[in-house]
């Protein structure tokens, strides 16, 4: 990761879907970077050992991964202040209305549901660019 730029925290054990978001982000957001872990125990650990002036400036969870849940990761990010004014999304092969609304009560700024197809891949990551550049303003 670059010393400086501004980048995206991406917890997700699926490489497949790390290297595609990168891909697919970066293709719109040439300036930043993305910081891929494979579990919510190294997105904890990551944010807990990031300097003040590192941190991400989004983060991005998949819903189910080995260990803790997407959710889980969330709730353990609430009630810490460093983390209230950078959006989190939650992304997930699953649209169970349980993990929407656990998610979004949990400080999901945004639910994703991963598209099965390239097209709507990218539409979801247009939206998700769009938070990236614009964030929402008085987050969790």
């Amino acid at each position: 990761m670059s010393s400086k730029r501004a980048y995206v925290l991406l917890a997700d054990d699926d490489a497949d879907d790390c290297e595609m978001f990168a891909d697919r982000f970066l293709l719109r957001n040439p300036g930043a970077d993305v910081e891929c872990v494979s579990s919510g125990y190294e997105a904890l650990s990551y944010l807990r050992d990031c300097p003040p002036d590192r941190l991400p400036q989004m983060i991005v969870i998949d819903y189910k991964m080995p260990g803790i849940t997407g959710e889980e990761v969330l709730r353990a990010l609430q009630n810490d202040e460093r983390y209230h004014r950078i959006p989190k999304i939650m992304w997930s092969t699953s649209n169970n209305q349980k993990y929407i609304d656990g998610s979004l009560q949990s400080g999901a700024e945004r639910y994703f549901t991963k598209p099965p197809d390239m097209r709507g891949f990218d539409t979801m990551i247009d939206q998700i660019s769009h938070l990236f550049r614009n964030p929402p303003s008085g987050n969790n």
